[in-house]
Order: structure tokens, then sequence, then C-alpha cells
């Protein structure tokens, strides 16, 4: 579902306009009985009972109708902090940003073994033994940012800046932030027989489907979604492109999870109509999500309990859920209703190339270095940083 950041729906239109006027009537009787008919009528304001007060009007019933519109977006729409900053002027951001700051500590400290080399600018990745992906020259996610800020303008490339850009300042706005709520540890089940090394646990709004409530949109399926037994409501769904092709091909390898920020029922039933063959295992939603003092919510890897850290992966569009275990993140650019979109085969095949790794963070650090985000001080010192990774890939 498109828009990432929670907030409380507008009720201003909703409070009536007051203007100042003169009394008149100067009788006292007549100027009390004023006073105490004001005064009921602010308590019952106050009490919202709306239809005692005002007279039902086409515009006022669209504005309820709207405001119980988003009342059922808040139910299951991805509460992430990125969208402020996407809906703000960029440049201005970066002015903001480009003031004096110092740096973030990582969440997580690399491998003992790389801490001397981490921030390395000369540093080679490491050759991955039966990987798909080291014969090629380009990078995931890396390249194709290099690529949209040194072509032309078109959708993709305007689409990889503004994750990049946007990814970076949710790192700084999350290094303010504290955690005012953790969920309880979880334990997920897992059959004896069931040999799957890596658990990788997948967004699902604009990662594997883009979900609207305005049904005049296009879309490929429109569902009914059952809350409870009050409250029900229709969404259209539009499924990523090359799901089902990127399912099978890590299913042989990885136990698939859905990781959501979104409501429990609505993530339920989504993962029913994009996923018939069950090779997604289970869903985590809102609940098992941590909630910081400034409305994001972030997907801390530590509360699975029964799965190693070395061996788990989160597929997120927003940078800030992975915010605590950055080297187990892997981004992905948002998915709205483009069906170019190849960005899952991509991504398949990046995480293809781990298998056989015995530590999947040793593999996102020589990668994807997604610690630059939290380290350096603009976006500009990260882009040069990913160019000089991706030249020394090609040497």
């Amino acid at each position: 579902m498109r828009g990432h950041q929670k907030s409380s729906p507008n009720l201003k239109f909703l409070q009536p306009q007051l203007t100042a006027r003169q009394l008149k009537r100067t009788d006292s009787i007549n100027l009390r009985n004023d006073i105490q008919k004001t005064q009921r009528t602010n308590q019952t304001e106050n009490s919202m009972s709306i239809d005692k007060i005002y007279q039902v009007t086409p515009n006022r019933v669209l504005a309820l109708k709207n405001t119980s519109r988003v009342l059922k977006q808040n139910y299951f729409q991805k509460t992430e902090p990125n969208d402020t900053f996407e809906k703000q002027n960029i440049s201005d951001n970066l002015k903001i940003l480009s003031r004096k700051q110092t740096a973030p500590k990582l969440i997580y400290r690399p491998i003992t073994k790389q801490n001397s080399e981490l921030f390395s600018i000369k540093d080679s990745p490491r050759i991955i033994q039966n990987s798909s992906f080291q014969d090629s020259n380009s990078i995931y996610y890396i390249s194709d940012v290099i690529t949209a800020y040194e072509s032309k303008e078109n959708y993709f490339n305007r689409l990889f800046k503004d994750h990049f850009q946007s990814s970076f300042m949710a790192f700084k706005q999350g290094a303010n932030s504290k955690i005012i709520y953790k969920p309880k540890p979880v334990i997920i089940p897992k059959d004896p027989k069931d040999t799957k090394k890596y658990t990788l646990l997948l967004d699902l709004d604009e990662t594997l489907v883009h979900c609207t409530l305005d049904l005049k949109l296009p879309c490929d399926k429109k569902l009914i979604i059952k809350l409870s037994q009050d409250e029900t409501f229709q969404v259209g769904v539009s499924v990523r492109p090359c799901l089902q092709i990127m399912l099978e091909l890590l299913e042989p390898n990885f136990e698939i999870i859905v990781f959501t920020a979104s409501h429990g029922q609505y993530a339920k039933r989504i993962v029913e109509y994009i996923d018939p063959k069950k090779i997604i295992s289970r869903v985590l939603s809102r609940e098992h999500c941590c909630f910081s003092d400034q409305g994001q919510y972030v997907k801390d890897l530590s509360i699975i309990k029964n799965r190693p850290l070395s061996k788990t992966i989160l597929v997120d569009n927003s940078a800030i859920s992975y915010y605590y275990q950055l080297d187990n993140g892997v981004p992905i650019v948002p998915f709205y209703d483009n069906k170019l979109d190849k960005q899952l085969l991509a991504l398949a095949k990046y995480l293809n190339g781990m298998v056989g790794i015995e530590d999947i963070r040793e593999y996102n650090q020589k990668n994807l270095k997604t610690f630059l985000l939290a380290k350096l001080q603009t976006w500009e010192q990260v882009l040069e940083m990913y160019k000089v990774h991706l030249n020394s890939r090609k040497n």
C-alpha cells in the first residue's frame, strides 16, 4: 500500500469555523442564555456528536467517507518513516543533512576478522564459490543506483535515485530514534526433515505487491479483506512481476516467510492469493515489529530466537526496517504498478549467489555495503564509494 507514514486522520474539517460577531442584544438575561447555549454547543462539538450539530450535506457526507477510508487504510498501510522525507523537497532535505553531523553508531558490529578492513575504500569483494552472481561485473542494486545518476531520466532511474536518497535519510533519522515498544520473542516451528539452510524474510507491501483502496485504479485482483466480524473492506491488488518465478527459484534453499508491518489478517489474505503453491511458510506482521518514538516500525530480527542471524535475510523496500541488523538487510526499490519491473528476478539471482556461504552478513557487506549509508555524512559520499566498489569488481 502506497503511503508509508502512519498519521492520525485530519479531522479539522469537522470543527466549525468561528468568526467574531457583535451581539445585537444587550439584555442580560438573553446574553446569559446565549453564553449557556454556546457552552452546550461546544461540549457537544468536543464529544464529536456531529449529527446533532450540523445539517447533513453532500460535501459533509463525502468528507466523512474520506475519514472512514483513512481509518480503514491504517489497518494495513505500511508504516515507514521514509514517506515523510519522500514527500518533502529533496534539495531541502539535503541542505539539512549537509550540516555537521556525528555518524551514527552501527547497531551490529560486523564479524571480528573483518573489523580492521571494514571501512577500507580499496577492499575488493571476496570471490564466492558456486555463485551465479560472481561472473557478472554488475552488482545488485548498486549498479542500478550508479546508472540512475549517470543516465537520462526515466521511470526506473528516478525510482532508484529516490529510493537511494530516502534510504540514506531514513538511517539518519533512525540514529535519533528510540524504541518504545519491543515485541515478545518468537519461536518459529521447523520441520526436522526440512534441510533448507537459510531463512528469507520478505516484506509485503511495495516489495511483493501494491494494494490500493481506490478500486477505480487498474489492478490484478480485487480482494475482500475481513479484519473482524464488523470490519470488512475491499482492496485492489497488483502483484509484482515474476513473483511466482522468484519463489520457485528460491524454494530449494530458502525457508520463505513474509514479514510485514501491516495488519496480520490483511497480510494473510494477500499471501493466500499471491502464493497458491504455499511456498511461503509463515506470516509475521505488525505485532512482531518494534515501534519507535518517531512512529517507525522496525523489524528487529533478534526476536526470532531459533533462527541464527548468520543465516537470516530480510528483503524490504524500507531501509529503516533492517536498521538494527544492517548486514542482514537486502534493499529493493518499491513496486507500485509498472509491469516492466524485473527486480524480483535480479533479487533471486543475488540471493542464490549466497548459497554455500556460512555467514550471509559477510556476503552482504562485501556486495551491498549498506553500512556506508549509516556511516558517511552525505549521500554523495556514499555514491562515490559505490562507484569505487563497482570499479574494483571490474578490475
